[in-house]
């Protein structure tokens, strides 16, 4: 029988907090046997210990972690398998060191991992630099129309001035914006933004 300690529930000892907790993760597919020593043993402690961050809630929270994790770590090598051949090809025939193949190669890394679409790419152009890394996406655009269908909508926007539209608060946060210009490509459905900040007055 567990105990309440105000709002909290315990197991009473290692052995009913290891009964209690080899049942739950049973129940959402996680085998008690396959969890590494060294977590089952934590699990057990922070069911047993009297502390308002521990209890049984908390323990049967660490085994909902690892279940996400896990999932999330097929998700990334299944999303990784389905791009891998294209992506490597792509990257490469654009040019694995120019501005168009490390962003490509970017992006792939954000769909696998399915990070937040909207990003900073690199540490600023000049509006130079910008321009020519315009023509080298272009070109990429072209060469993904031709032999890559897991990539589309490359395209990227003239320069703009953030803060001038009312667009230069970044979120919740005190980061601000100015000049940028905006470089997309869509990966199997799921679209991605770069932002790219640029250097120097306007010509």
């Amino acid at each position: 029988m567990t105990k309440m300690i105000g709002h909290v529930e315990y197991a009473n000892d290692e052995t009913e907090a290891t009964d209690l907790l080899t049942e739950y993760s049973e129940s959402i597919g996680l085998p008690w046997g396959l969890i590494p020593q060294r977590k089952r043993e934590a699990s057990v402690r922070i069911a047993t210990y009297e502390d308002k961050n521990n209890g049984l809630a908390a323990a049967k929270k660490t085994l909902d972690d690892d279940v996400a994790e896990q999932r999330r770590a097929a998700r990334v090598a299944e999303r990784t398998a389905e791009i891998k051949k294209q992506a490597d090809s792509f990257v490469n025939a654009v040019g694995v060191s120019s501005d168009a193949g490390s962003l490509l190669n970017l992006c792939r890394h954000h769909y696998e991992q399915a990070n937040h679409p909207n990003f900073t790419f690199g540490s600023g152009m000049t509006e130079t630099e910008y321009s020519s890394f315009q023509e080298e996406w272009a070109e990429a655009a072209d060469l993904a129309s031709q032999r890559y269908n897991q990539f589309t909508n490359l395209r990227s926007t003239a320069i703009q001035d953030k803060a001038a539209l009312g667009k230069g608060q970044v979120g919740g946060t005190l980061d601000t914006r100015g000049r940028q210009g905006n470089v997309f490509v869509t990966i199997l459905g799921a679209k991605f933004n770069a932002h790219i900040d640029i250097k120097g007055k306007k010509k």
